[in-house]
């Protein structure tokens, strides 16, 4: 009982929702991860603001999104300075942050030429496909 509740925490930890194993003895086992409520990401979002929102005349603003499952990070490696900071203007396929998953760093890049205004998540968060990681301005050529 101990492993099985030791793989789904890690299972949860990684964003793995279903894992179907086969043993070679035969034995079939699937194990399924509860939903994630909402509660529980807008516990995550409340405690994550690292700035300021934009003032209410700032132009219209729009998010970067993590596109997979893993933990944020902000800097290349710890004691670096960051990817980006409030204020930045950063161009389409700057990078913008690191997510690890499984031991696998992917680099994370800039949609579109944009100022980034907030910092949605703190470093070092674990964060879901789709879960608001920049706050931006989307900028004209």
């Amino acid at each position: 009982m101990e492993q099985l509740t030791a793989l789904m925490s890690c299972m949860q930890q990684l964003g793995v929702r279903l894992l179907d194993y086969t043993a070679p003895d035969g034995t079939h086992l699937v194990l399924r991860a509860p939903e994630p409520s909402q509660s529980g990401q807008l516990a995550l979002s409340e405690g994550a603001a690292a700035a300021p929102l934009p003032a209410p005349d700032a132009a219209p603003s729009s998010q970067l999104l993590a596109s997979m499952h893993g933990v944020f990070y902000i800097a290349p490696s710890p004691g670096e300075d960051p990817y980006v900071q409030p204020g930045d203007v950063v161009e389409e396929g700057q990078p913008i942050g690191v997510l690890e998953a499984m031991k696998t760093l992917t680099r994370l890049e800039a949609d579109y030429r944009c100022r980034i205004l907030s910092i949605l998540v703190k470093d070092a968060t674990p964060v879901e496909p789709g879960m608001p990681l920049f706050s931006v301005e989307k900028l004209d050529d």
